[in-house]
Order: C-alpha cells, then structure tokens, then sequence
C-alpha cells in the first residue's frame, strides 16, 4: 500500500495542496465520527440525534461544495495544462455524480433519526466505499500540482472571511500544530485573525454532536489518533 502524502512539501511549506488534503482529512474523520455515532443512535443511546441530522446537513455542504470547486475550478485549469491528467479527472469527475445521490438519500435518513439509524449507516458505508479510492487517487495525481501554488486568495468581503475561518477551522480540527503554523502563514491576516474564535466555536460544536472535541496530530490527511480512525488507539 502506498504512503498518504505529507500535508507539507518536501521543504516544509504550506501550500494549496495541504489546505486541500487538510480538507480530505476532514471528510475522513467525520465520516468515521458519523459510523460511531450512528452505531451509539442503533444501539438505543439517541441522545445525540438532532446533532447528527444537523451535522449532516453541514457535512453535504462542504462535501458537495468542495467537489463543485474541483469541476468548476481546479480541475478544468489542470486538464487544460496538463493532457496526462485528463483521465484521472473525467474519472473523478464521475465519481463526483455518484456522490451526490448519496447525499441525498443520506438527507432523508439523517433526517428520520432515530427511526432510520440503520439507513444512515449504510449511506454512510457506501459514502465511505466510494470516498475512500477517489480521495486516494486525487492525492496520488492531482496534489502534485498543486504543491507550487502559496498564495490563497484574499476574500473579497467580510462574510467570506468569515466563512473562509469556519471552512478552516473545520479543516484544521485533528492536524498536527506545526502544520498549522504553516498553513497560517500563507492564508490572508483578516482569516487568521477570525481562526481562534472559529476554532473555538468549532469544538463546541464537536462537544454537541460528538461528545469530545478530542483530536489527533495528522501529517497526512489520514486522522490520526483522537480522530475516531479505526485502528486509533485512542478512537472511541
């Protein structure tokens, strides 16, 4: 099996690519939180389940604007510079248009907790299945070319910083402290500035639906211990 890539670059670096994979890692590590959750919610604990139904919606947001951002993005400007990876993107692409069925139906279960707690965890397995080779593969073929690029583009309005610290805050949940102290470096200071209040409101957040905003220290955009990643000595 091949080695996940570090979230930093050979040099130490931040770049476009680690606020990419730092988001990979987020779809990672909820969807590990949601199977342990709903597995709580199946075994009679439903303590918790208006959280999960809002956590999904918020979790369909991200995942679905993340993909709308590659095939609206990134993804057409790297087929027109680089033919070798035309390919890999039509694939990805496709499997983008599977996603999104999934999300659907994930709306309605999520949203019939307790009742449909089996139904959710079985969208959550096939999101899981189909996730897992599509993030591999864009961090295998598509980060390499985002390595060289450093500079995020400042927001062009108050609600986008503030929409750009809570994005962040979600993604930075379980990364290493010195990859964040990286990843600061790079992002504009009117998004820096917001971050800890982000941050902060973040954990409540994880307290509300999870039960622990406990984290890991991933350097890679696989969670690490404290992430509820299967085979965590910490996970829970």
């Amino acid at each position: 099996m091949t080695a996940p890539p570090n979230l930093l670059n050979d040099d130490g670096s931040a770049s476009i690519a680690t606020a990419f994979m730092m988001s990979h890692h987020g779809f990672r590590r909820d969807l590990a939180r949601f199977a342990s959750a709903l597995d709580r919610v199946a075994r009679g604990d439903a303590t918790r389940a208006g959280a999960l139904a809002e956590e999904w919606k918020s979790f369909h947001e991200t995942l679905h604007g993340h993909h709308h951002s590659e095939d609206t993005g990134i993804f057409p400007g790297l087929a027109e510079q680089h033919a070798s990876v035309r390919a890999t993107i039509e694939r990805l692409s496709a499997d983008h248009r599977k996603i999104d069925p999934l999300l659907l139906r994930g709306d309605q279960a999520f949203g019939t907790l307790p009742e449909a707690a089996d139904v959710a965890a079985a969208v959550v397995r096939e999101l899981r299945a189909l996730l897992d080779p599509h993030l591999a593969t864009e961090e295998a073929e598509i980060v390499p070319y985002l390595r060289d690029a450093k500079a995020f583009p400042p927001p062009p309005d108050d609600a986008t910083v503030a929409l750009y610290a809570q994005g962040f805050a979600w993604a930075m949940h379980g990364i290493a402290p010195e990859v964040l102290e990286k990843v600061s470096s790079i992002l504009p200071e009117a998004i820096v500035r917001r971050l800890p209040d982000a941050r902060a409101s973040f954990e409540e957040r994880c307290m509300r639906v999870w039960g622990t905003a406990r984290a890991g220290a991933a350097r890679t955009p696989i969670p690490s211990g404290g992430d509820g990643w299967p085979g965590s000595s910490t996970a829970r």
